[in-house]
């Protein structure tokens, strides 16, 4: 039988790729994002903003780095329905991951609706934080095209989920 190697609990290298794309913001004037440095063993840092969505809403948005070859593009839409609605609600949220290849909806456990999107990169001193600009301005162009209609099958939208925190 094969030995088990364990997988190791954290990484300790340098989370570069938070430096480089704070470092972007502020050359670019981009005053929108906050960090907030999560301190833990994958270094961890999270830079929050809010962006529109369909004709009405601000939603809580976030992209997160660490020191994994990924950065996730994260953004809350609000929360999933309850009781029958629920059904026909997963099948809506499975034909919109059939029909887009990078953006995946998914809802957790406390029935918080999210919209994803993972990049990745290969070390992160060649990180590009134009990429995560890039897909931020695809993920606000896909939403103003689609958010009134998820925001209807919502138990409530983004907007409306006060105190909501990644």
């Amino acid at each position: 039988m094969a030995e088990t190697i364990p997988f190791p609990q954290g990484n300790r290298k340098k989370n570069l790729k938070a430096d480089i794309f704070d470092n972007y913001t502020k050359a670019k004037g981009l005053n929108f994002f906050k960090r907030r440095d999560v301190h833990d063993s994958y270094d961890t840092s999270v830079f929050m903003t809010a962006i529109p969505a369909g004709k009405h809403h601000k939603l809580v948005a976030a992209v997160i780095t660490d020191n994994s070859m990924y950065i996730l593009l994260r953004v809350h839409l609000g929360t999933a329905p309850k009781g029958p609605a629920r059904k026909t609600f997963m099948a809506f949220l499975n034909d919109l991951n059939a029909h887009h290849a990078i953006m995946k909806y998914v809802v957790g456990s406390d029935d918080n609706v999210f919209l994803d999107v993972t990049t990745t990169t290969t070390r992160s001193e060649k990180f590009d934080p134009e990429v995560v600009r890039v897909t931020l301005d695809m993920i606000i162009y896909h939403l103003g095209e689609v958010y009134d209609d998820i925001a209807r099958r919502l138990d409530k939208p983004g907007d409306e989920t006060n105190g909501f925190s990644l």
